[in-house]
C-alpha cells in the first residue's frame, strides 16, 4: 500500500513539473494573443496588453500582466473604458479541491476607470458577446440559473485573502441624459481577510471634489453575514465636509439595514450637499451639524432614536426619522429644542430697522432718513427638506420678535413652512396662533396670525416696529399677511387686520396735557413739543386695517382721569409717515376707566408729516363750532373753590396766573374771543 501510494505521489510531482516546465517554455506573446481573443469573443471589445505577460501554474495560479487597456463602447468619450499599469492576480489551486478559495494577490496598480451612460440611456459597461445569438442568451440563462442552483449544494467554504490592494486608481461616471458627471482619484484601497471566520478589515482613501476622504470598515463575522445573519461592525469615514462613527450591527438580506450608534460632524451642511454634487437652492441657513443617537435603517431610510442634535445654532433632543429616496429628504420627528431662530434662513440683517420713532427727535430722524432695510430676504432654503415636526420650544426668533417657551407643530412642504401654536409665551402673556413663510416662489411671503393677551406692551412693539413710546397690559389680535424680497419690499405689501386694547399703561415721553397747551400757542412739531413726562390712562383700544402698507384705523379710544381721547386716521408705514386727527377732551371727571365722556372741552387736534418728527396743530374752529355750551358747562364741572379743579385747568390751558382772574377764565374768554 505503501509503495502504492509513494508511487501516485511520484506520478503527481512529475506531472506538476511537466505543467511548470511547459509553462515556462511557452511564449509570453502566446499568452496574450489568448487573452485578446477571449476577452473579444466574450465582451466584443478589444483587450489590448502592451506590457509584458507572466503566468505562473505552481504553488498559485497567477497571471502578471503590464499596460492593460479595455477598449470603451464605439461611442464612448476616451478611447479606453479601463486602463491600468499593471494587474497581478494570484490564486491558490490545492484549497479548490475543498471548497475553498485562497485567493494570495489581487493587485491594480493606476487603474483608470470610465463609465458613462450616452443620450440613449446605453450604458459602457453593457457588452455584447461576438458568438453568442439570441437563442444562445436564453441557453445561456438557463444554463446560467442551473448553475447558480447546483452551487447552492456545493457552497463554498472558506475565503481567504492575501493582498488586495487598488493603488492611485481613479474612477470617473458620466450620465448624458442627466447631465451628471463624477470623478473620483487618488484611489488606494486594501482588503484583509483571514477567513471567513475572522474580522473583514477595509482601509482606503480617495479625493473628491478636490477633498480627500478615508474610510475604515469592520465586519466582525463575514460568514454570518454572507448567510443572511446579523454582525457586528464598525465604519468611519472622515472629510474635510463630514466626519462619521458608525458601531454596531449590519444583516444582509433583499435590502441590507443596520442598527447602532451613530456620531456625525458636518461643520456645514450646504456646503457637504454642494460636494456631493447636490447643491441647495439659497444662501442662508443649513451651516453646521452635530448629531450622536441611536440610528437604525438602510439605504434610503433612517431613524434617530435618543438623538441629540446641534443644528444652526439650535440645540434638539428627542426622535427623527428621515427617507432620503425622493428629490427632496423628508424628514419627521419629536423634538425639544432650545430655540428655533427662524432668521437663519429669511437672509438679510434681523437687527435692521425700518424707524426710530421710539428715540429722540434727532436720533429718529436719523434713523428714519435710512429707512427701511433693503437687504435682500432669501426663503428659498426652506426648498432643500419637506419635515413634519412636533417641537417644544425654549424660544423662537423672527426678526427681532422674541417668542418665549412654545409648543408647535412644524410642516414643511415645497419651501412652504406652516407653524401652528398651540401654546405660545409672548412678553409675558400667552396666546396662540399660526406663521406661514412661504420661499416656494423668486419671492418670500409671509402671513401670520395670532390672538394674545396679557402682553406687555412696551417690549413687543420695540421688537416689532421700533415703536418705545407705549406702554401697558395688551389684548392683540391680527392676522396679516405680505410678500417681498427685502424688508422694504413686505411693508409696503403688507395687508390684514386687527383690534387691541392696552390696559392701565401710559405714553411714554409725551404729556398730553402739556401738549394741548403748547399747542393753542403756536403749531408745534416734534415729539418733544409733549414734553418729557407720560400719559397714564386706564384704558386705550381700537380696532385697524391694513392695505397695501398703509394701516387705517378709525375709533381709538383712550380714557384717562380728566381727559378722554377719540382718534382716526392713517399711518403709512412704507413712507413712515402719520395723517391722524386725536380729539383730546377735558371733561369734568376724575373717573377713568369706564368713566363718563359725555362732555367736555374739546380741542382736536391734527398729527401729520414723518412718525420720527411729526408736526400737531389744533383744530380751534372745530372746537368752537362742536358745542360751545358744552364747554361751558365743562368749566362750571370744574369750577370751585381756589386751588381746585379750576387750578387743573389753568395748568392744562396754560394757567398759572396772578390775576384775580384764572388763567382758565382768561383762556376761555380767547377761545370764545370775549
Amino acid at each position: 500500500m505503501t509503495r502504492i501510494i509513494v508511487i501516485i505521489f511520484g506520478v503527481v510531482v512529475v506531472a506538476l513539473g511537466a505543467l511548470v516546465a511547459i509553462a515556462s517554455f511557452i511564449p509570453s506573446e502566446t499568452y496574450k494573443e489568448k487573452f485578446e481573443a477571449l476577452a473579444q469573443e466574450q465582451t466584443g471589445r478589444t483587450l489590448t496588453i502592451d506590457g509584458d505577460v507572466g503566468l505562473t501554474i505552481l504553488p498559485s495560479l497567477g497571471v502578471n500582466a503590464q499596460k492593460v487597456r479595455f477598449a470603451n463602447a464605439d461611442w464612448g468619450s476616451t478611447p479606453d473604458m479601463m486602463s491600468m499599469e499593471e494587474l497581478n492576480v494570484s490564486l491558490k489551486i490545492l484549497p479548490l479541491l475543498t471548497g475553498s478559495v485562497e485567493l494570495d494577490s489581487f493587485t491594480l496598480v493606476r487603474p483608470q476607470i470610465h463609465l458613462e451612460i450616452n443620450r440613449q440611456g446605453n450604458a459602457n459597461w453593457e457588452f455584447t458577446p461576438q458568438t453568442q445569438t439570441e437563442g444562445e442568451e436564453v441557453a445561456a440563462s438557463g444554463e446560467t440559473d442551473s448553475q447558480a442552483g447546483s452551487s447552492v449544494g456545493n457552497p463554498i467554504k472558506d475565503i481567504r485573502l492575501g493582498d488586495i490592494r487598488i493603488s492611485d486608481g481613479t474612477a470617473s461616471y458620466k450620465d448624458a441624459q442627466a447631465g451628471a458627471s463624477y470623478e473620483i482619484t487618488e484611489i488606494n484601497l486594501g482588503v484583509s481577510l483571514p477567513s471567513l471566520d475572522d474580522p473583514l478589515n477595509v482601509d482606503g482613501s480617495a479625493v473628491w471634489n478636490g477633498d480627500k476622504m478615508t474610510i475604515a470598515m469592520m465586519v466582525e463575522k463575514p460568514r454570518v453575514l454572507l448567510e443572511g445573519g446579523t454582525t457586528a461592525i464598525t465604519a468611519d469615514a472622515s472629510t474635510p465636509k463630514v466626519t462619521k462613527d458608525f458601531e454596531g450591527s449590519l444583516v444582509m438580506g433583499d435590502t441590507p439595514a443596520f442598527n447602532g450608534n451613530l456620531t456625525l460632524n458636518v461643520p456645514s451642511v450646504r456646503a457637504l450637499a454642494a460636494w456631493a454634487g447636490s447643491p441647495m437652492a439659497g444662501t442662508d441657513g443649513f451651516g453646521e451639524l452635530d448629531l450622536k443617537g441611536t440610528v437604525a435603517g438602510n439605504s434610503t431610510e433612517f431613524s434617530f432614536s435618543d438623538a441629540v442634535i446641534n443644528f444652526d445654532g439650535m440645540a434638539m433632543e428627542g426622535f427623527v426619522s428621515a427617507n432620503v429616496a425622493g428629490q427632496v429628504p423628508y424628514i419627521k420627528g419629536a423634538l425639544a429644542v432650545d430655540k428655533i431662530d427662524a432668521n437663519v434662513y429669511m437672509g438679510g440683517d434681523a437687527d435692521a430697522s425700518g424707524s426710530g420713532s421710539g428715540g429722540s427727535s434727532s436720533s429718529a430722524a436719523t434713523t428714519s432718513s435710512a429707512g427701511w432695510s433693503t437687504d435682500p430676504i432669501d426663503m428659498t432654503g426652506l426648498r432643500a427638506i419637506n419635515a413634519d415636526l412636533d417641537l417644544s420650544a425654549g424660544a423662537i426668533l423672527i426678526q427681532k420678535i422674541k417668542i418665549g417657551e412654545s409648543k408647535l407643530k412644524l410642516k414643511l412642504r415645497n419651501g412652504v413652512m406652516t407653524a401652528n401654536l398651540a401654546k405660545l409665551a409672548l412678553y409675558e402673556g400667552a396666546g396662540k396662533g399660526s406663521l406661514t413663510l412661504d420661499g416656494s416662489r423668486s419671492t418670500p411671503k409671509i402671513s401670520a396670525d395670532f390672538d394674545l393677551s396679557g402682553l406687555q406692551a412696551q417690549p413687543l412693539l420695540t421688537d416689532a416696529a421700533d415703536f418705545t413710546r407705549l406702554e401697558g397690559t395688551t389684548l392683540f389680535d391680527f392676522a396679516i399677511n405680505t410678500s417681498g424680497k427685502s424688508q422694504k419690499a413686505m411693508v409696503s405689501a403688507l395687508s390684514g387686520k386687527g383690534k387691541f386694547d392696552f390696559q392701565n399703561g401710559a405714553i411714554r415721553g409725551i404729556n398730553i396735557a402739556q401738549l394741548m397747551r403748547n399747542v393753542f400757542s403756536n403749531p408745534l412739531s416734534g415729539w418733544g413739543a409733549g414734553g418729557t413726562q407720560s400719559t397714564d390712562f386706564s384704558e386705550l383700544n381700537g380696532s385697524f386695517t391694513i392695505a397695501r402698507g398703509i394701516l387705517t384705523n378709525s375709533d381709538l379710544k383712550m380714557l384717562s382721569p380728566l381727559i378722554r381721547i377719540a382718534g382716526k386716521g392713517t399711518v403709512d408705514m412704507p413712507k413712515q409717515t402719520l395723517n391722524y386727527r386725536v380729539e383730546p377732551k377735558l371733561v369734568g371727571s376724575l373717573e377713568g376707566q369706564g368713566g363718563s365722556s359725555a362732555s367736555g372741552i374739546e380741542v382736536p387736534v391734527v398729527i401729520s408729516g414723518p412718525w420720527s418728527d411729526p408736526s400737531f396743530s389744533p383744530d380751534l374752529a372745530a372746537a368752537l363750532s362742536n358745542n360751545p355750551d358744552a364747554i361751558v358747562d365743562a368749566v362750571k364741572n370744574l369750577g370751585g373753590k381756589s386751588g381746585g379743579a379750576s387750578d387743573l385747568v389753568d395748568g392744562l390751558l396754560g394757567g398759572g396766573s396772578s390775576d384775580k382772574e384764572s388763567g382758565a377764565g382768561k383762556a376761555l374768554k380767547g377761545l370764545f374771543g370775549r
